[in-house]
């Protein structure tokens, strides 16, 4: 098995599931590929590396969290496009970092889960799922249960004679399949899909592939043609934790495309596909965080392309193989000395503002007088979970924050156990209440 190492390339914010993406850049000039991602302060950043050094390329200012996001482009043509979703309305920025696009949906609730193809646009909420074509609302349906992602079957030849094909995977364990504004059928799994993507990017030599990744770790691939689909394999990953995000990209040099998938305890994981479509696992990692997307391209250089991953909190990094030879050029000294001296100003900068805002709040406090003070509960994001495996008869919760954490405390009604794991690496302590039932504090 491969063994990967990681290279950060820069920290932008908080991010949702789903909204990073690698634009194709242009080898004849020189110009590697770039990283488009979509933080929850509705900035949309662009990074592409120059001297091997991160550079900001275009930012768009901040707005409405960004809920979703999708790399598409005209039929026929490199897709040098992002779509992104916030809150009911979808926006597209060309490769220049410009707004070409706004579409408000007529959705009822927030888009979630976002799918381009052409002139087609699907759009998914929490219960209801659009197909709108060149702007115009074709299709619409309401899940009974909540959708967790949407893909739509691209190619024509996959159409024939059926209408508009979309396939959701939702909260019931189904894999269901959508034509026109119907439900044809739905594929009964053993787990909740949460992840779906086109098999090899295009559905497969039928055009009709999707894989999915589950809510325990479980991946597969099924079949959905018109009149009925099923499960053609499910194999069990290295973890039960979810898998957020996946892709198909040759990574490996085998004559077909490798399937990379990213999950929530901050597993990725290769897999090489054989002639049959059935994977065997070729490498990992594991970092401490959890993964909200996963992509690949050559954004380091031209000599082997990068997987590039976004987590949670923002952290953008590269993974290489561990024997990956250091092609590219060290920079200078004289480019050492510019870099620490727009460091300097940075943090003189951000003292300066530090001040300002210090003094502000002391003018507010002394304006109440001897009342009661001012009191400021900073916001920020929180991404929790509590999941119960079967298999190991235990709930799994997972916290995780921008901010480091200091304490957390766990109380209970019940008599409660907490289970060591490999990755632990807090102190554990517990009390019993008056009432002989145990507090436990980690």
């Amino acid at each position: 098995m491969i063994i990967y190492t990681r290279t950060d390339f820069a920290q932008v914010g908080t991010t949702n599931r789903g909204c990073m993406a690698v634009v194709s850049g242009e080898k004849k000039k020189n110009v590697l590929d770039k990283i488009s991602v979509g933080s929850q302060n509705g900035s949309l950043i662009t990074l592409t590396r120059k001297m091997n050094d991160t550079v900001i390329d275009k930012k768009t200012p901040p707005g409405p969290p960004i809920d979703a996001m999708c790399l598409a482009g005209q039929l026929g043509t490199t897709k040098d496009k992002l779509f992104v979703a916030s809150g009911n309305s979808v926006r597209g920025i060309n490769k220049k970092g410009k707004m070409f696009y706004d579409f408000p949906t007529d959705m009822a609730e927030p888009a979630r889960r976002l799918h381009v193809y052409g002139v087609e646009l699907v759009v998914a909420g929490r219960r209801s799922l659009h197909h709108y074509h060149d702007g115009v609302d074709m299709d619409h349906f309401l899940s009974p249960e909540d959708i967790h992602d949407v893909v739509s079957l691209i190619n024509e030849e996959a159409w024939g004679d059926r209408k508009f094909a979309m396939i959701i995977g939702c909260a019931d364990a189904t894999i269901k399949c959508i034509e026109g504004s119907d439900l044809a059928y739905d594929i009964k799994l053993s787990d909740i899909p949460f992840t779906l993507a086109l098999f090899m990017g295009d559905g497969g030599y039928s055009k009709q592939l999707v894989l999915y990744g589950t809510r325990h770790g479980k991946l597969g691939l099924v079949s959905v043609p018109k009149g009925g689909g099923k499960v053609l394999w499910e194999v069990e990953t290295t973890s039960q934790a979810a898998i957020t995000s996946i892709m198909c990209y040759a990574m490996t040099g085998s004559q077909f495309p490798d399937i990379l998938i990213g999950k929530e305890d901050g597993c990725v994981e290769v897999y090489t596909v054989d002639e049959s479509d059935h994977p065997t696992i070729f490498g990992m990692f594991q970092c401490d965080e959890s993964i909200t997307s996963i992509s690949c391209g050559f954004v380091s250089s031209w000599n082997e392309p990068d997987i590039v991953v976004c987590t949670y909190t923002g952290w953008l990094f590269t993974l290489s193989k561990s024997n990956r030879a250091k092609l590219e050029q060290v920079p200078q000294s004289a480019n050492f000395s510019v870099k620490v001296q727009q460091l300097r100003s940075e943090v003189e900068e951000l003292e300066s503002k530090v001040m300002e805002e210090r003094q502000r709040y002391e003018e507010m406090t002394k304006k109440v007088g001897n009342g009661p003070g001012v009191a400021f509960i900073p916001q920020f994001q929180i991404h929790d979970s509590f999941e119960f495996i079967a298999e190991l008869g235990c709930y799994n919760l997972t916290i995780e924050l921008v901010l480091p954490i200091d304490f957390i405390m766990v109380q209970s009604e019940i008599p409660l156990k907490l289970i060591e794991v490999e990755k632990n690496a807090s102190v554990m302590s517990g009390q019993y209440l008056s009432t002989g039932v145990e507090s436990a504090l980690e």
